[in-house]
């Protein structure tokens, strides 16, 4: 028996940037997180979007964890102003 292949559609830069924090909170599912994968297999600009999300993601929770409250609110300013 054959399996099926799974076709997955492409997107474009604008999309797959828009998906990026969902997919970092492990928010996206199914298709949309197939088409995501091969669209930053296949961009080098949205794979290197993807790390410095992933990189600042990381640094942020790292931070939150040492209890530098002063750190924390420094950083919640900056998100905040954007």
């Amino acid at each position: 028996m054959k399996k099926k292949k799974t076709i997955v559609k492409a997107i474009k830069c604008e999309e797959a940037v828009a998906r990026l924090n969902d997919f970092l909170g492990n928010y996206l599912k199914g298709k949309s997180r197939e088409e995501l994968l091969k669209h930053i297999s296949e961009c080098n600009a949205c794979m290197k979007k993807f790390e410095f999300e992933q990189l600042l993601k990381s640094k942020v929770h790292q931070l939150a964890a040492t209890g530098d409250n002063a750190m924390k609110e420094k950083i919640e300013k900056l998100i905040a102003s954007l």
